[in-house]
């Protein structure tokens, strides 16, 4: 699977990272804090990995949530046009 890093850190120099709107955000169970999700770099790894951990506060539970679909769609194409234009980072785990 592609995994792909979500950061309170504002994109700098070569990141590229797409904002996760506030109501998405509070939606998913993340804190107060904006956040960005980064498509210049996906970590490529096995699924279910090692490094799976339960949401904090919820044991078994695994997921924060869906992303809406046109937010899906823009860090998606984002990523694939990155990726295309060598632009992106793929890191092995």
């Amino acid at each position: 699977v592609l995994i792909l890093p979500i950061t309170h850190a504002r994109p700098s120099g070569e990141t590229a990272a797409i904002e996760i709107p506030p109501a998405v955000a509070e939606q998913l169970g993340l804190d107060d804090a904006r956040s960005w999700i980064v498509i210049s770099e996906a970590n490529v790894d096995f699924w279910p990995n090692a490094g799976l951990a339960p949401v904090p506060g919820k044991r078994g539970i695994y997921s924060y949530g869906f992303l809406p679909p046109s937010l899906f769609e823009n860090v998606k194409d984002g990523f694939v046009n990155l990726l295309e234009k060598r632009r992106a980072k793929l890191v092995r785990r």
